[in-house]
């Protein structure tokens, strides 16, 4: 039996009064989960009120903390740094899709996505409900990621620490996306739950670090208001 095409409406025009802010971006701490042998974030008061005037904190933290996206040179080795990713790629309509009846540590397939009604230029969010596993995470399949290719897809989000397969060290999704300009986020904060099967619009504002591999970001959707 052939699976129904799911419908999204087309957003109205967002002014101020007629959305809600959704934060989507895990809260940054030294305990945090991060993707293995990545470092864990340090907060080091650097300046204090009451001896220099004013507290200042240096902040150590790996270039894919927490939620962040992925520049081109994580890896292709003559891509664009995070400070030259362009902002449109992170910023437009989204389309939120469950996927968490995918068993743990499979991937997410092109056939998993057949059904979704996606127009070029949308973003695709993935909630599998996988955030909180370290290793063995749902992942999207190559067949998946060329899919988000062929159908025009700008930028991909995920609720795991990573898009790929965990320990695959030729990281087949990534160099598909990355190479055709695809945006990738991940590590989305959970509440991306209540999204699911909505049409909603996506504001994702990563750091612009010169010439490094990826960067925290700061995810927002902005839900319409009937």
């Amino acid at each position: 039996m052939q699976t129904p095409t799911i419908r999204h409406k087309r957003m109205a025009p967002l002014t101020p009064l007629n959305y809600r802010i959704h934060d989507l971006t895990k809260i940054i701490s030294p305990e945090m989960q991060v993707y293995p042998r990545d470092p864990q974030p340090k907060f080091e008061q650097y300046l204090k009120l009451e001896d220099d005037g004013a507290n200042v904190t240096r902040i150590v933290l790996g270039s894919h903390t927490g939620t962040h996206v992925d520049a081109q040179w994580h890896f292709l080795q003559d891509g664009k740094g995070a400070e030259k990713e362009p902002l449109t790629k992170f910023i437009g309509e989204a389309v939120v899709i469950d996927v968490t009846s995918k068993p743990q540590g499979e991937g997410i397939t092109a056939d998993d996505l057949n059904y979704v009604d996606a127009k070029k230029n949308d973003i695709l969010l993935l909630y599998t409900g996988r955030g909180d596993c370290p290793t063995d995470f749902t992942y999207v399949d190559v067949s998946a990621a060329e899919w988000v290719v062929n159908h025009g897809i700008k930028c991909v989000g995920v609720d795991t620490l990573s898009v790929e397969k965990y320990g695959r060290k030729d990281a087949p999704v990534h160099k598909i996306l990355l190479s055709n300009d695809i945006g990738i986020i991940e590590n989305l904060d959970s509440s991306l739950k209540q999204f699911a099967g909505k049409r909603t619009f996506l504001v994702c504002l990563p750091l612009p670090l010169e010439g490094v591999d990826g960067s925290p970001a700061r995810v927002i959707l902005l839900e319409m208001i009937k």
